[in-house]
């Protein structure tokens, strides 16, 4: 595994081109194409089925890499959103002589606006310059993710991974939050929403296991898995824990968090031995 992921959470372009994770110059010229920046051997499929033209493939291990088929991908974008770990995006470098066009998945509240000048960001978070909103899909089929492309500089196009995120402005009107998904907006499904996305278990599971006698959060992972996939609760479990909070009538702040039993994440055996691979 790349050092720069396992020491300090993010990717560079060397690695990932190290990796064969980022089509060729050629392949970019001839339009938008899909880059899968996954370099950790997971077990994670959706990206497979995600694609229509059976460009993404993985091989008889799931573990195994997603692999990409220059070729084949027409850079449509369906794959980003069913990305469990955030990490397709898709590039066009052809969108125009001076800027290109990069998709990725969006997942802060309030949305922008198409036509707003945002400011991009790579892959550390950090600003690299201002860009453009040129394209948001919101539809059904991304579950809750929505894919925001910009119009960048062509010269960022190898950097520019995400948007600054935009202050809250409660005078305009925004989606629904999950969490008021959840608790009883009549306009939303509020049971079929997703809160649990490792383990896909929904708001209906979860509010069943409550009414079952489930008193704290580990009650509730013992139900129904919620907080037992890959990133072990580090997302779902402040909205689980509202969740078990309204149903008894009871502050957050008297919910008792889980208990983290380390490692958080997929450490190699031979970090722990002190085995130095790079």
């Amino acid at each position: 595994m790349a050092a720069t992921i396992k020491k300090k959470g993010y990717l560079s372009v060397d690695e990932l081109k190290s990796h064969g994770c980022m089509p060729d110059e050629s392949r970019f010229q001839q339009g938008p194409v899909a880059v899968l920046e996954c370099i950790q051997e997971i077990p994670c499929n959706p990206c497979v089925d995600a694609c229509h033209y059976g460009a993404i493939y993985i091989g008889e291990c799931i573990t195994d890499l997603p692999q990409l088929d220059t070729e084949k991908c027409i850079g449509c974008g369906a794959c980003i959103a069913h990305c469990s770990g955030l990490a397709i995006f898709v590039v066009d470098k052809t969108h125009s002589e001076t800027t290109a066009a990069v998709s990725f998945p969006h997942e802060y509240l309030p949305l922008p606006e198409k036509g707003l000048i945002v400011q991009g960001v790579n892959r550390k978070g950090e600003v690299v310059c201002d860009g453009k909103v040129i394209r948001i899909n919101n539809a059904k089929a991304n579950d809750h993710t929505p894919i925001i492309t910009l119009e960048i500089p062509k010269e960022l196009a190898d950097e520019v991974r995400g948007m600054k995120r935009l202050p809250n402005e409660p005078d305009k009107h925004e989606e629904p939050h999950i969490c008021q998904c959840i608790n009883g907006n009549k306009e939303a499904d509020s049971d079929s929403v997703i809160v649990c996305r490792c383990e896909e278990v929904t708001a209906g599971e979860i509010k069943k296991a409550i009414e079952q006698g489930a008193e704290t959060l580990t009650g509730i992972k013992r139900r129904t898995r919620a907080g037992m996939g890959l990133c072990q609760g580090r997302t779902c479990s402040r909205i689980v824990s509202q969740m078990l909070a309204q149903a008894k009538n009871k502050p957050v702040s008297e919910i008792e968090p889980d208990r983290s039993r380390p490692p958080v994440k997929p450490v190699e055996f031979g970090i722990y031995g002190g085995v130095d691979n790079e």
